[in-house]
């Protein structure tokens, strides 16, 4: 009997051990509880937890988030998410995939560019403190200007003090951004109608 008792105990021990992994995987979605789209993500992260599939799982989060008593999602994420569910399920399921929302924003710009400013405005409104990285993975795909993307940023509610367009000519930028030129201003092949050699002067 004193085998079986040593089974059991170690075999509660292993139980006991996973359970306190799996509850520390969980707390790494993106974002923190701060910002209404890492508690809609945490909810998708229960639900798949239980055993449902993760479309599922994000379709019937959302549509549980978008309940008036449900307290997920504030009025403005709901009304983003509202807006346009298939971008939102779209968002989630590349969110539980990638759990990277520059990677997510760059992924749905691309793969929708005719609702870019959708999709900047829901990124920026369901992760209002990290919108900096929304307007990062939209500069990536060349789809809008840093400008429009900014605009679409700020227009979403964003904290102008949080995001900036200074990286927009970081890594989507390809060789020789913001390099002017040889010749640029100076002469007839340049921009300024005259000789582009240099003088001896």
């Amino acid at each position: 009997m004193s085998i079986r008792r040593v089974v059991a105990a170690s075999l509660l021990l292993v139980v006991s051990a996973f359970s306190v992994y799996a509850q520390d995987g969980a707390g790494t979605v993106f974002g923190d509880s701060d910002q209404p789209g890492t508690r809609l993500h945490n909810n998708i992260i229960a639900k798949v937890d239980a055993g449902i599939r993760p479309s599922e799982a994000t379709i019937e989060a959302i549509q549980s988030a978008l309940t008036e008593s449900d307290t997920t999602l504030d009025g403005e994420s709901k009304s983003a998410v509202a807006f346009d569910v298939a971008i939102a399920t779209s968002f989630y399921d590349e969110m539980i995939n990638a759990n990277s929302l520059i990677e997510v924003t760059k992924v749905l710009v691309e793969s929708n560019p005719d609702k870019a400013v959708h999709v900047i405005t829901l990124g920026s409104v369901l992760y209002p403190d990290f919108a900096q990285e929304v307007f990062d993975g939209a500069a990536l795909t060349g789809v809008m200007s840093p400008e429009d993307i900014l605009v679409a940023v700020l227009q979403a509610g964003v904290d102008p003090t949080t995001v900036s367009d200074a990286t927009a000519a970081g890594p989507g930028a390809g060789p020789g951004a913001g390099t002017v030129p040889l010749g640029a201003g100076i002469g007839a092949g340049g921009t300024g109608g005259g000789d582009t050699t240099a003088s001896n002067n």
